[in-house]
């Protein structure tokens, strides 16, 4: 045990950083930061600042931002006006409406839902009662949604869109606005919702072409021959993982991934072995210390307990598989079986969280990710491609036609696998 403590000591000091937040947030000490944003958010009427942080989304009657007001992020539905010029990032508005929380819809506490996300609140503005008083200088937040927004319209120059465009854009950059409802549905009823959100799955595939990329793939000297290469290509990859992690948003299990990655990079060039489940606590350890409350989204729940239950339970199941040793099946059948060990294991880590919050479960999550994962690494390799060699002549083209095909079949695939009878189980709301 005394061993064990030694090598994990992140696990250690993660405990009591745990305990500490949970004491903070059901006795109301000041700590709550929760609270404490959401104190910000009068739910009343007046003149306020804003200040545009996203690139509206269009709805029925209104555009909608994401804006910052009082160090607390709200939402914003501007009415639509053909005879006014819309703010865009980094425009400060004078706004009279009533600000205030939101509302629950039915039985579903969208309150709830929206501060899990970061958003405190929400105004409905009509076009007379908001104007644009100046601009802010844009920061690396702004920069990236910028970033963001332009690769997303490279897409678009491609001839990607529609339903294609909107999943490629969440599964590779992050961005889930656009998204539509019956395709977030099917992912969702699938099993294969991990593939919209970026995490571990598409930080891993970055991680890997860099290395490839890195390493000539593996026509050069092994990777870490000497301390300056060593070096060099640590910090290169730190760098790469932080801005990937930056231009999509920073959620939770970005940020958990990355750390990782970096904990990992950091221990190669100290030339010491990393520890997985280590590395998984320091990760969690830094997020909560900057970020307290993530403790409660449902994001970060669902990304630690996912990789802590494939580093406990995947090796156990994949004992319980037979797979052979020779013979020109075994690689593609080692690979299935690991893929089946896998799904295994985070369906067995994160049920309890799943059922808690959403109230059903996905029976065909297996059959789901032995496609949805080949595919999506086929994805995310076509769309870095595009992305970075795309602006040469009749490459870009090249590279979208099987890009969109392959988001297509995604699309389609984790539609039929909803359509399944029994695909997936409800749960009674209590």
């Amino acid at each position: 045990m005394r061993n064990w403590l030694q090598t994990h000591p992140f696990v250690v000091l993660l405990l009591p950083l745990i305990a500490g937040i949970l004491l903070c947030n059901y006795t109301g000490f000041p700590f709550d930061l929760q609270h404490k944003e959401i104190a910000n958010i009068p739910d009343s009427t007046g003149t306020f600042a804003a200040v545009i942080e996203d690139y509206p989304v269009e709805k029925a009657k209104t555009f909608r931002y994401t804006a910052g007001v009082n160090d607390s992020h709200i939402y914003l539905y501007l009415r639509k006006d053909s005879a006014r010029t819309f703010p865009e990032i980094g425009d400060v508005l004078s706004v009279r409406a009533r600000l205030r929380k939101p509302d629950s819809i039915g039985t579903f506490d969208y309150g709830t839902y929206l501060r899990r996300q970061g958003i405190m609140g929400q105004a409905f503005v009509r076009s007379k009662d908001w104007q644009i008083t100046g601009h802010t200088h844009d920061d690396l937040f702004m920069f990236a949604r910028r970033l963001q927004h332009r690769l997303i319209a490279r897409y678009n120059e491609l001839g990607i869109s529609g339903s294609e465009l909107s999943t490629l854009s969440a599964l590779t950059l992050g961005y889930r606005e656009d998204l539509d409802p019956d395709i977030k549905r099917s992912f969702q009823r699938s099993g294969a919702s991990h593939i919209l959100a970026v995490s571990g799955l598409h930080t891993g595939i970055m991680y890997t072409v860099l290395l490839a990329l890195l390493t000539g793939f593996g026509l050069w000297n092994p990777l870490y021959d000497n301390k300056h290469r060593r070096l060099a290509n640590g910090l290169i990859i730190c760098s790469a993982m932080l801005f990937y992690a930056l231009l999509t948003g920073l959620s939770p299990s970005v940020c958990r991934s990355v750390l990782m990655i970096i904990i990992v990079e950091a221990a190669y060039m100290c030339y010491r072995r990393p520890n997985a489940i280590n590395s998984l606590a320091a990760a969690a350890f830094i997020i909560l210390i900057l970020r307290p409350n993530d403790l409660f989204s449902v994001s970060f729940q669902l990304s630690f307990a996912a990789v802590l239950a494939i580093l406990l339970f995947e090796p156990l199941f994949r004992q319980l598989i037979p797979v052979p040793k020779t013979g020109w099946y075994a690689t593609p059948l080692r690979y299935i079986c690991g893929l089946v060990s896998v799904s295994l294991a985070v369906q067995f880590g994160t049920l309890p969280i799943t059922l808690y919050y959403f109230h059903q479960t996905c029976n065909y999550f297996i059959l789901t990710n032995i496609v949805v994962i080949p595919m999506a690494f086929g994805i995310t390799l076509l769309a870095f491609a595009t992305l970075t060699i795309g602006w040469i002549p009749f490459v870009g083209t090249i590279l979208a036609y099987p890009l969109n095909w392959l988001t297509w079949a995604l699309n389609h695939y984790t539609a039929f696998i909803e359509s399944l009878p029994g695909a997936y189980s409800v749960l009674p709301m209590q």
